[in-house]
């Protein structure tokens, strides 16, 4: 499937900025099943500093300063990329249960199981919370396969908790996500993950965009689409797994893929720093996700 995303994001301020620096993580990165054709970024003001890496993770980031005053800023992206079908990734291994992933990732000495055991850990947005599973009353079969605890952990959270934008922010505490029962895409993923890593399974964020279908009959709407996030568990016999806790499904060529890392602070789009603008400023993004013809190019 070709698409081209177009992703929008405006910052307005109470009085003058002086200057800010930002790091974006808006550029699709490798992976499996997708293949970045072409991407172009604008700034406006347009940027005195921009500066390109790849972080610990693969990612790709761009460094962007602005040095001149303003008092509104956006950077606009328009990647145009092949999502390929998952059916193309056949797996004849048989499934391992959680009690033999556990122990093949700790023998196993290959590089893609070493940067796995990374996940396992808490992490910054994600400390290790014992009580965790007893407190959601979850029951846990050890014989289960890493494929079925993904499956498990997507079905319960997409049944148990209410999708409700504005309850919750990045900084609320899973804590309180689990006793609300309430949050959005990124609060779902981060409780699938530290689900995942009190049993022993790497877990990671991965952020993203999805493609929305409007109901037959309707029009599609442009730029009412937006970023996701989603969790992929590591299976030691077949790689890494995606599941989607929010729409209870498992991520197929409608989802594109944008970045991952260890939980949000990771992969957040855009963060910076700035020198002066107020107390508080707006933001306001757009997304769309649009399906392309075989010869559409950007």
């Amino acid at each position: 499937m070709r698409y081209r995303v177009t992703h929008v994001t405006r910052y307005r301020y109470p009085s003058v900025v002086h200057g800010s620096l930002n790091e974006l993580r808006l550029k699709p990165r490798p992976a499996p099943l997708q293949e970045l054709h072409q991407f172009r970024m604008e700034v406006d003001p347009q940027a005195r500093y921009l500066s390109e890496h790849v972080d610990a993770f693969g990612n790709p980031v761009c460094t962007v300063g602005l040095e001149q005053a303003h008092r509104e800023w956006s950077v606009a992206t328009v990647s145009d990329l092949t999502r390929f079908p998952t059916e193309a990734e056949l797996v004849f291994d048989s499934p391992l249960t959680l009690s033999a992933a556990r122990e093949r990732l700790r023998s196993d000495r290959g590089t893609q199981a070493l940067e796995a055991r990374g996940f396992v850990e808490a992490s910054p947005l994600l400390p290790a919370l014992p009580d965790l599973l007893p407190r959601m009353a979850l029951d846990v079969d050890p014989e289960s396969s890493v494929e079925t605890l993904g499956r498990f952990l997507s079905r319960y959270i997409h049944e148990g908790f209410a999708y409700r934008p504005g309850q919750t922010e990045i900084s609320t505490p899973l804590t309180h996500v689990v006793e609300q029962r309430v949050g959005v895409c990124q609060d779902f993923a981060h409780l699938a993950i530290a689900c995942s890593r009190l049993l022993g399974i790497p877990a990671r964020y991965v952020s993203g965009y999805l493609e929305t279908i409007p109901p037959p009959g309707a029009s599609r709407l442009v730029g009412v689409d937006a970023t996701h996030a989603w969790f992929s568990l590591y299976d030691p016999a077949r790689g890494w797994l995606d599941f989607d806790p929010t729409n209870d499904s498992v991520p197929d060529q409608r989802y594109i893929t944008l970045a991952w890392g260890r939980d949000y602070s990771d992969v957040a789009p855009i963060r910076g720093v700035v020198r002066g603008g107020g107390a508080s400023h707006t933001l306001s993004v757009s997304v769309d996700v649009q399906r392309l013809d075989d010869g559409a190019g950007l």
